[in-house]
Protein backbone atom coordinates (compact mmCIF):
# COMPACT_ATOMS: atom_id res chain seq x y z
CA UNK A 1 0.00 0.00 0.00
CA UNK A 2 2.68 2.21 1.11
CA UNK A 3 4.71 1.46 -2.19
CA UNK A 4 1.48 1.79 -4.79
CA UNK A 5 0.45 5.29 -2.71
CA UNK A 6 4.33 7.01 -3.38
CA UNK A 7 4.13 5.43 -6.85
CA UNK A 8 1.05 7.50 -7.54
CA UNK A 9 2.03 10.36 -5.91
CA UNK A 10 5.03 10.44 -8.28
CA UNK A 11 2.13 10.12 -11.08
CA UNK A 12 0.74 12.67 -9.89
CA UNK A 13 1.07 15.52 -12.57
CA UNK A 14 0.80 12.74 -15.15
CA UNK A 15 -3.31 13.45 -15.03
CA UNK A 16 -3.67 10.80 -12.22
CA UNK A 17 -3.26 7.92 -14.34
CA UNK A 18 -0.51 4.76 -12.81
CA UNK A 19 -0.76 1.81 -15.75
CA UNK A 20 2.30 0.47 -13.78
CA UNK A 21 5.24 1.09 -15.26
CA UNK A 22 6.81 3.72 -12.39
CA UNK A 23 9.38 5.04 -14.72
CA UNK A 24 7.15 5.91 -17.91
CA UNK A 25 4.86 8.00 -15.18
CA UNK A 26 8.04 9.72 -13.58
CA UNK A 27 9.45 10.10 -16.86
CA UNK A 28 6.34 12.34 -18.23
CA UNK A 29 6.35 14.87 -14.82
CA UNK A 30 5.98 17.94 -15.51
CA UNK A 31 7.73 19.57 -12.46
CA UNK A 32 10.87 17.85 -12.80
CA UNK A 33 10.53 16.93 -9.22
CA UNK A 34 10.92 13.07 -9.87
CA UNK A 35 13.69 11.63 -12.18
CA UNK A 36 13.92 7.82 -13.59
CA UNK A 37 16.31 6.91 -10.85
CA UNK A 38 13.56 8.28 -8.38
CA UNK A 39 12.34 4.91 -6.23
CA UNK A 40 9.17 4.94 -5.10
CA UNK A 41 10.68 4.87 -1.53
CA UNK A 42 12.36 7.96 -2.56
CA UNK A 43 8.80 9.05 -3.18
CA UNK A 44 7.89 8.43 -0.08
CA UNK A 45 10.26 9.73 2.18
CA UNK A 46 9.46 12.69 0.56
CA UNK A 47 5.93 12.72 0.76
CA UNK A 48 6.44 12.06 4.62
CA UNK A 49 8.76 15.02 4.91
CA UNK A 50 6.45 17.44 3.07
CA UNK A 51 2.96 16.38 4.59
CA UNK A 52 3.98 14.30 7.64
CA UNK A 53 2.85 10.47 7.64
CA UNK A 54 -1.06 11.52 7.25
CA UNK A 55 -0.25 12.90 3.70
CA UNK A 56 0.76 9.33 2.47
CA UNK A 57 -2.73 8.73 1.85
CA UNK A 58 -5.25 11.58 2.52
CA UNK A 59 -8.65 9.55 2.09
CA UNK A 60 -7.70 7.18 4.86
CA UNK A 61 -10.54 8.25 6.97
CA UNK A 62 -13.23 7.80 4.23
CA UNK A 63 -12.05 4.78 3.11
CA UNK A 64 -11.75 3.21 6.83
CA UNK A 65 -15.36 4.13 7.32
CA UNK A 66 -16.63 2.95 4.01
CA UNK A 67 -14.40 -0.47 5.06
CA UNK A 68 -15.73 -1.03 8.84
CA UNK A 69 -19.16 -0.34 7.81
CA UNK A 70 -19.20 -2.60 5.18
CA UNK A 71 -17.77 -5.81 6.88
CA UNK A 72 -19.72 -4.82 9.83
CA UNK A 73 -22.62 -4.44 7.79
CA UNK A 74 -22.16 -7.82 5.77
CA UNK A 75 -21.15 -10.06 9.50
CA UNK A 76 -24.15 -8.63 11.00
CA UNK A 77 -27.25 -8.36 8.92
CA UNK A 78 -26.05 -12.13 7.67
CA UNK A 79 -26.14 -12.93 11.49
CA UNK A 80 -29.48 -11.33 11.49
CA UNK A 81 -31.01 -13.19 8.84
CA UNK A 82 -29.44 -16.68 9.29
CA UNK A 83 -31.79 -17.86 12.08
CA UNK A 84 -34.66 -16.24 10.02
CA UNK A 85 -34.55 -18.29 6.98
CA UNK A 86 -36.96 -21.02 6.65
CA UNK A 87 -34.27 -23.33 4.83
CA UNK A 88 -31.83 -25.48 6.40
CA UNK A 89 -28.50 -26.37 5.21
CA UNK A 90 -26.03 -24.87 2.50
CA UNK A 91 -28.94 -23.26 1.13
CA UNK A 92 -29.86 -21.47 3.86
CA UNK A 93 -26.42 -20.22 4.18
CA UNK A 94 -26.44 -19.37 0.81
CA UNK A 95 -29.50 -17.04 0.77
CA UNK A 96 -28.85 -15.45 4.08
CA UNK A 97 -24.75 -14.47 2.51
CA UNK A 98 -26.63 -13.15 -0.25
CA UNK A 99 -29.21 -11.34 1.48
CA UNK A 100 -26.49 -10.38 4.50
CA UNK A 101 -24.35 -9.03 1.31
CA UNK A 102 -27.09 -7.09 -0.62
CA UNK A 103 -28.30 -5.28 2.68
CA UNK A 104 -24.78 -4.21 3.09
CA UNK A 105 -24.55 -1.70 0.33
CA UNK A 106 -26.70 0.64 2.70
CA UNK A 107 -23.31 2.87 2.61
CA UNK A 108 -22.94 3.36 -0.85
CA UNK A 109 -23.33 7.09 -0.20
CA UNK A 110 -20.02 6.83 1.33
CA UNK A 111 -18.41 5.33 -1.66
CA UNK A 112 -19.82 7.86 -3.78
CA UNK A 113 -18.29 11.15 -1.92
CA UNK A 114 -15.24 9.10 -1.34
CA UNK A 115 -14.88 9.08 -5.31
CA UNK A 116 -16.32 12.50 -5.94
CA UNK A 117 -13.78 14.12 -3.81
CA UNK A 118 -10.98 12.37 -4.32
CA UNK A 119 -11.83 13.22 -8.15
CA UNK A 120 -12.18 16.56 -7.01
CA UNK A 121 -8.91 16.94 -5.67
CA UNK A 122 -7.25 15.30 -8.48
CA UNK A 123 -8.84 17.65 -11.21
CA UNK A 124 -7.29 20.38 -9.06
CA UNK A 125 -4.05 19.25 -8.74
CA UNK A 126 -4.03 18.28 -12.30
CA UNK A 127 -4.89 21.38 -13.35
CA UNK A 128 -8.62 20.35 -14.49
CA UNK A 129 -11.53 22.73 -13.38
CA UNK A 130 -13.05 21.76 -10.27
CA UNK A 131 -16.01 23.94 -8.33
CA UNK A 132 -16.04 23.19 -4.96
CA UNK A 133 -14.33 24.48 -1.36
CA UNK A 134 -10.30 23.55 -1.45
CA UNK A 135 -7.71 25.09 1.04
CA UNK A 136 -4.53 25.52 -0.17
CA UNK A 137 -3.05 22.67 0.62
CA UNK A 138 -5.37 20.76 -2.00
CA UNK A 139 -6.85 18.58 0.62
CA UNK A 140 -10.23 18.96 -0.32
CA UNK A 141 -13.61 18.67 1.79
CA UNK A 142 -14.80 16.57 4.48
CA UNK A 143 -16.97 13.47 3.95
CA UNK A 144 -19.75 15.21 5.12
CA UNK A 145 -19.26 17.96 2.96
CA UNK A 146 -19.11 16.14 -0.25
CA UNK A 147 -22.03 14.43 0.31
CA UNK A 148 -24.14 17.66 1.05
CA UNK A 149 -22.70 18.80 -2.52
CA UNK A 150 -23.92 15.75 -4.42
CA UNK A 151 -27.40 16.01 -3.02
CA UNK A 152 -27.25 19.83 -3.55
CA UNK A 153 -25.63 19.58 -7.00
CA UNK A 154 -28.05 16.22 -8.27
CA UNK A 155 -30.47 15.19 -5.35
CA UNK A 156 -30.55 12.60 -2.94
CA UNK A 157 -30.64 9.81 -5.83
CA UNK A 158 -27.04 10.64 -6.70
CA UNK A 159 -25.80 9.75 -3.52
CA UNK A 160 -26.91 6.13 -4.51
CA UNK A 161 -25.28 5.90 -8.16
CA UNK A 162 -24.33 2.33 -8.61
CA UNK A 163 -25.83 0.75 -5.55
CA UNK A 164 -27.19 -2.48 -8.10
CA UNK A 165 -23.46 -3.61 -9.12
CA UNK A 166 -22.27 -2.73 -5.72
CA UNK A 167 -24.90 -5.04 -3.90
CA UNK A 168 -24.28 -7.83 -6.56
CA UNK A 169 -20.59 -7.46 -5.42
CA UNK A 170 -21.34 -7.46 -1.72
CA UNK A 171 -23.75 -10.38 -2.14
CA UNK A 172 -20.65 -12.63 -3.84
CA UNK A 173 -18.33 -11.34 -1.46
CA UNK A 174 -20.24 -12.24 1.38
CA UNK A 175 -21.07 -15.44 0.17
CA UNK A 176 -17.05 -16.17 -0.52
CA UNK A 177 -15.54 -14.49 2.81
CA UNK A 178 -18.27 -14.82 5.67
CA UNK A 179 -20.31 -18.27 4.94
CA UNK A 180 -18.49 -20.53 3.28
Amino acid sequence: SLVVTACVAASKNNNGNFDGNKNNDISNSKDGKYTQSTSAWEVAKTLVRERGILGLYRGAPAVAMRQATNWASRQGFTEWVRPRIPVEGALGELLAGCIGGTLSAWNTPLEVARIESQSVVMKKRTGGSADGDDDEDGKGRSLVGTMCDIVEERGFGALYVGIIPRAAQACYQTLFLVCV
